[in-house]
């Protein structure tokens, strides 16, 4: 499979990174630092402008099977994409920041001809908004109709202290991998679970809510957003349509003022969010999650420790720079996330890959694969599977199941798997064999 990216950022880079090793990719991009970045990646690189016709022909997009449009620059991603459509290209995936050109997080089969638009910031704000609906949760990653989350284990929560098998999980609910100080467990009945673990839960969406009784996370009630931006606002969108009480805080009179107008049930402020009295005064202390989102990463962070010092319980944080997303979470953070990190795991999703899909990665370099599988009448006890590895269920004629030690797996069954992503490659070998 050809594939040709157009932008060597963030974005582009990480993508070309990922699919260096097994496909033939060749990245364009008009800066050159960049440029001689990628190069050191198994691709071929080609200085210039995507939108540029005789650009594209360079980089041989007639013989592209698929063309992903990753730039920072939404015209140059629209104009490319339509160019190298019409230049014969079967699949077309374009990253677009700004919300004229997308009112969803992702469009399929758009009428101009895109045959996927990405918008980081609104796949950021419906992220941000799981987040605050889905009890205790730091991390997801959605399967249609189940989901595996992430949830943080607290001092006083009641899950501290017992063994996996104790701890009382639905009946359709399983741990499958434990977080630990920088590791990943496969936990066994035995297990005990300790304050600070990071548990990986997956069960059917309606039975991950009874874990609230589990987990012992309070009901979420009071969310208090800062910035009234495209990610501020798109989040609020989202939680307005729960029971909540959602206020929303910012500095620019007019950006508040167009916020009004879009939202129905949030209490909009023009306020500085550094403003101790004013935090007070519009009861931060009462905040069970602020959720901040400004144009700065070092305000973000300011914010984030202020309204936890002031009551609020946790804070998520938008986070631009990738290299912040570690130090912010380690100084307090509940959840930093970032969106080209989104608009990645978003677009590496969306990549259907030698039968293999990527589902999301709910923790850095820990990925959910969904895999056909070649293989019959093999139980998943049987299954040998490399290191960090764990089948978490399958699905079958349209319905999912939990996978235990006795399940029987069959050929074309749709199976569900948490990896790294260095054992992809081994974990395909092993399960369409």
């Amino acid at each position: 499979m050809r594939i040709v990216i157009a932008g060597a950022g963030e974005v582009g880079y990480n993508i070309a990174k990922e699919l260096a090793e097994d496909y033939d990719v060749t990245v364009i991009e008009s800066d050159l630092s960049k440029a001689q970045e990628v190069d050191k990646l198994n691709v071929e690189v080609v200085m210039g402008n995507a939108a540029n016709v005789a650009v594209l022909k360079r980089a041989s997009i007639e013989s592209a099977d698929l063309f992903l449009a990753v730039t920072g620059n939404d015209e140059i991603n629209l104009l490319s994409a339509l160019a190298a459509k019409k230049l014969g290209v079967k699949t077309v995936i374009v990253r677009v920041d700004k919300p004229e050109y997308a009112d969803m997080p992702v469009i399929r089969n758009h009428p101009v001809g895109y045959d996927v638009l990405v918008c980081p910031n609104l796949v950021l704000a419906s992220y941000l908004a799981r987040l605050v609906t889905i009890p205790g949760s730091v991390e997801f990653a959605e399967l249609e109709d189940a989901i595996l989350v992430e949830m943080a284990v607290r001092e006083d929560s009641l899950l501290a202290g017992k063994t996996i098998a104790d701890a009382g999980f639905p009946k359709n609910v399983i741990v499958a991998a434990i977080h630990r100080k920088g590791k990943i467990l496969l936990p066994r009945g035995n297990t005990e679970i300790l304050p600070g673990d990071i548990l990986a839960v997956f069960g059917k969406k309606e039975e991950i809510q009874v874990l609230r009784g589990v987990i012992g996370e309070p009901v979420v009630r009071n969310v208090f957003i800062v910035g009234a931006g495209e990610i501020g606002v798109y989040t609020a969108k989202i939680l307005e349509k729960s029971n909540l009480n959602i206020k929303m805080i910012d500095l620019d009179e007019s950006i508040a003022e167009r916020a009004k107008k879009e939202l129905k049930r949030t209490k909009v402020i023009v306020g500085n969010a550094t403003d101790i009295d004013l935090l007070m005064e519009e009861e931060i202390d009462k905040a069970d999650i602020a959720i901040v989102a400004t144009e700065s990463d070092e305000k973000n962070l300011l914010i984030a420790l202020l309204a936890k010092s002031l009551g609020a319980k946790k804070a998520f944080v938008k986070v631009d720079k990738k290299e912040y997303i570690p130090l912010f979470e380690k100084v307090g953070v509940d959840a930093a996330v970032s969106p080209r990190r989104a608009t990645y795991l978003e677009v590496m999703k969306l990549l259907r890959l030698m039968d293999i899909r990527a589902i999301g990665e709910v923790k850095e370099g820990v990925v959910v694969l969904e895999i056909e599988s070649g293989i019959d009448g093999k139980k998943v006890s049987e299954i040998k599977l490399p290191e960090s590895t764990i089948i978490v269920a399958i699905r079958r004629e349209g319905e999912i199941e939990i996978a235990k030690g006795d399940t029987e797996i069959s050929r074309g069954d749709l199976v569900y798997i948490i990896t790294t992503w260095e054992n992809v490659e081994k974990v395909k070998k092993r399960l369409m064999a």
